[in-house]
């Protein structure tokens, strides 16, 4: 009977010193193993949840080939698993973020687009002196003083448009600006 044998075979009657021998013995190398698939703290943690499955279920556990080779595919397996799990899970957590930001651009552009089409709507029923002077003034970037000189009016005359302007766009506008 090889040592791994006869450790399991105390193992399996509750020998706690079998456990810790075969433990400190299995550990590092199996911490290795684990190490080409995960990260070290993740790979600790798969090695300890393998070792204590094989003391919690020792006496009914079945190995056909070496301790070695068991413990080895046992923490492969473990690996892999966790691996495919952490791809699931980020696939998942991408498609859901894309699916928002999907949705979100979506609704964002449906609401610029219905917002934008009744902007002009608005602007058509005001009357042509305040659409000219709020177009030259918010469109083209002018100042009111060259909006006044190019109307022929005074300055006063081009905030007083503006104001009426932007007072009928704001009650004709109020559903989009009150959320």
């Amino acid at each position: 009977m090889t040592s791994d044998q006869h450790l399991l075979s105390l193992i399996r009657s509750g020998d706690r010193e079998a456990f810790d021998r075969l433990f400190r013995k299995w550990y590092p190398p199996l911490v290795a193993y684990a190490g080409h698939f995960l990260p070290r703290e993740d790979a600790e943690d798969v090695v300890q949840d393998i070792m204590f499955a094989m003391w919690k279920n020792a006496s009914s556990t079945f190995i056909s080939g070496t301790l070695g080779s068991y413990l080895h595919s046992a923490v492969r397996n473990r690996c892999l698993n966790l691996l495919d799990r952490e791809l699931l899970k980020n696939r998942y957590h991408s498609a859901v973020r894309q699916s928002v930001l999907d949705s979100s651009a979506g609704d964002a552009y449906s609401s610029f687009s219905e917002l934008s089409s009744r902007l002009s709507e608005v602007l058509a029923t005001l009357p042509e002196e305040q659409r000219a002077a709020f177009v030259k003034s918010r469109s083209e970037g002018l100042k009111y003083e060259e909006i006044a000189r190019d109307g022929g009016v005074s300055v006063k005359t081009v905030e007083y448009r503006i104001s009426k302007a932007l007072r009928a766009l704001r009650l004709a506008l109020a559903e989009w600006t009150n959320n």
